[in-house]
């Protein structure tokens, strides 16, 4: 794409819905502008753009998101049924090991959610579809992240503000890629409370033809019903198959394989 075709006022508004978070659900136009990294003016322009447009409202000096945000994935989502096409396969991922599974793309320096089928436990982590973490805190990200081109894991490193979520994330640049390039010969990433206390994860690669991650599917659960280790064994063969069957299905389901690709490879191009 040229510089003529990319359209900035728009890149800039689209920038600003997507810092409204679960831990900044209201935010003044100061850490707007802060967040997305554009100028104060521009990020009022933007915020009374879409408050007019009925995806943004204020509450004294603080914007929020409305419902009519959902009205932008409304669309994909009934066109493009990721959930529907993959809740048996995690279904009965979840119903042999016991664990949440969840299906997740990378999305700039993040893991997202695409697919999930959640279990009945008192859990600090319950993903469901949209939501977001860290890839180099998660067993999904890693698992990506252990087959994708050398060039995508420098720049989500890079780029990432890894920092310690808890006592036990690993934030040191080196041990992380080391536990990628672990991943890569294993076939499979884990992590035990790196992203929260109270869960631990597994994660196998999802393959386009050429052999690179797309995607990943994992299952979790807490420590206390079994360390990482352990996991790593038991959970290889109901992960494998669930693995497979989401593969074949993605591969049978063109537009599912196109959006899944489009929206997964690392960080977007910045743009001025």
């Amino acid at each position: 794409m040229t510089t003529s075709d990319f359209v900035g006022s728009l890149a800039k508004g689209l920038e600003v819905l997507q810092v409204f978070d679960r831990e900044h659900p209201e935010m003044t136009l100061s850490e707007v502008a802060k967040a997305t990294g554009i100028s104060p003016a521009a990020a009022r322009r933007c915020l009374l753009t879409l408050k007019e447009l009925g995806f943004v409202t204020s509450h004294e000096r603080r914007f929020l998101l409305t419902p009519r945000v959902l009205r932008l994935s409304e669309a994909f989502l009934s066109s493009v049924s990721m959930q529907e096409v993959m809740q048996q396969f995690l279904q009965e991922l979840a119903d042999a090991t016991g664990d949440s599974a969840s299906v997740g793309v990378l999305d700039g320096t993040d893991v997202l959610y695409i697919a999930s089928v959640p279990v009945k436990r008192s859990y600090q982590v319950t993903p469901t579809i949209g939501t977001r973490y860290p890839a180099y805190a998660t067993s999904l990200g890693r698992a990506i992240l252990s087959r994708s081109p050398a060039e995508v894991v420098d720049e989500v490193l890079d780029a990432s503000p890894i920092t310690a979520l808890t006592a036990k994330t690993e934030t040191d640049p080196r041990r992380l890629r080391r536990a990628i390039e672990r991943a890569t010969r294993a076939g499979i990433a884990g992590v035990e409370e790196e992203l929260a206390y109270g869960v631990v994860s597994v994660a196998m690669p999802l393959l386009n033809g050429g052999g690179t991650a797309i995607a990943a599917v994992n299952c979790s659960t807490t420590p206390a019903r079994t360390k990482l280790a352990d996991m790593v064994k038991s959970r290889r063969e109901p992960l494998a198959k669930a693995h497979s069957q989401i593969s074949a299905a993605l591969h049978q389901h063109p537009v599912l394989m196109h959006s899944v690709l489009g929206s997964g490879g690392g960080l977007r191009p910045a743009r001025e």
